[in-house]
């Protein structure tokens, strides 16, 4: 059976290098290509690390309902395509993914127990505004999408300090759900 495993947290929390680095020592397991109209960050590459489309394209596709969960951010927008969820899930793969709460809410309303909820933070608020320095996000410096304001209950809590520790964790909590634990 196919579970889907939500990565969930405030932007800087490391969600994105913690996908890539469970996905490199995980088998059957994929993150999905995500769509966007944001311009590509250093180093991402179209159609391996998102599908980078025009706003006008991304709404043309809103309008065809082609995805299955979208979201806003910084003026940009963001979107995971349901022939994707569906083509992973039946080629039997499991998949990570990145979600926003209401993506995450729309991801348990469409496969329910397959979908297992994984709350990343960072060690502290500190470390957190260092690392959305580092990516020059000067405006998540001051949203208010604080992941220590994040209130509802999630399946696993995983602290990002060390991403090996972290890695491991979710590999753990993988196989405990693949094994019905």
């Amino acid at each position: 059976m196919t579970n889907i495993f939500v990565l969930i947290g405030a932007s800087g929390v490391g969600k994105t290098t913690l996908a890539k680095a469970v996905v490199r020592c995980s088998e059957q397991l994929v993150i999905p290509v995500g769509v966007t109209t944001r311009r590509p960050r250093i180093g991402e590459r179209q159609g391996i690390d998102y599908r980078f489309i025009s706003h006008k394209t991304f709404q043309q596709w809103q309008q065809e309902n082609l995805f299955i969960e979208t979201a806003t951010y910084q003026n940009e927008q963001y979107g995971i395509l349901k022939d994707d969820i569906l083509e992973l899930i039946n080629k039997g793969f499991d998949i990570l993914t990145i979600l926003t709460q209401d993506g995450l809410q729309t991801f348990e309303k469409l496969f329910g127990q397959k979908v297992t909820s994984l709350f990343i933070t960072p060690p502290s608020e500190k470390e957190l505004k260092r690392r959305r320095l580092k990516r020059d996000n000067w405006k998540a410096l001051t949203q208010e999408d604080d992941i220590f304001g994040m209130n509802r209950a999630y399946d696993f809590k995983i602290t990002n300090d060390h991403l090996g520790i972290a890695c491991q964790q979710i590999c753990q909590i993988r196989k405990m759900v693949k094994e019905g634990k």
